[in-house]
């Protein structure tokens, strides 16, 4: 009987950690978008994110595409299980456990004006302009500054000092 309780306990615990990380994901990602230079012609549509493999990250996103824009445009959120036949998003991230698909996705996405976001550390070596980071239970970014201008997008000075500058 006690080691069922403890065994609930511990799925619970994790399931919760699990989510308050999507959680700050969440906002992470609505921030990159802010301090993001997209291009001028986007300026009146939607912002839209698209989320591969990660269903907690896209339920996170959707709560605060509800009530929140980026600048004036609204965000709306896709989601997909693969990184072949995406729509257009300005904003596209693999899910950590979907990550061995990130050449697949640059492929993909060759000549394309969006950010691609990433939910292993790493991934800005292989093409990525953000990764994601845990270290010490806190959660980081990578960012590459290289690969995001090669997508013909520009980065605040703001965002560049506050991740971890790769390339």
């Amino acid at each position: 009987m006690k080691k069922s309780i403890l065994t609930l306990l511990l799925v619970l615990f994790a399931m919760s950690a699990k989510a308050q990380m999507a959680q700050f994901q969440a906002l992470y990602i609505y921030n990159f978008a802010k301090n993001i230079g997209w291009p001028s012609e986007d300026a009146s549509k939607e912002l839209v994110i698209t989320i591969i493999g990660d269903n907690d990250l896209a339920a996170e996103l959707n709560k605060l595409a509800a009530s929140k824009a980026i600048g004036s445009r609204k965000v709306v959120v896709k989601e997909s299980a693969t990184a072949n036949g995406l729509q257009k998003s300005d904003i596209i991230c693999l899910g950590d456990a979907k990550s061995s698909q990130i050449s697949s996705l640059l492929a993909a996405q060759e000549g394309n004006k969006n950010l691609i976001v990433c939910g292993k550390k790493g991934l800005c070596a292989q093409g990525a302009g953000i990764s994601f980071v845990s270290e010490g239970g806190k959660l980081k970014f990578e960012i590459s500054n290289k690969n995001i201008s090669k997508r013909g997008l520009q980065v605040s000075q703001k965002l560049l000092q506050l991740g971890t500058e790769v390339d």
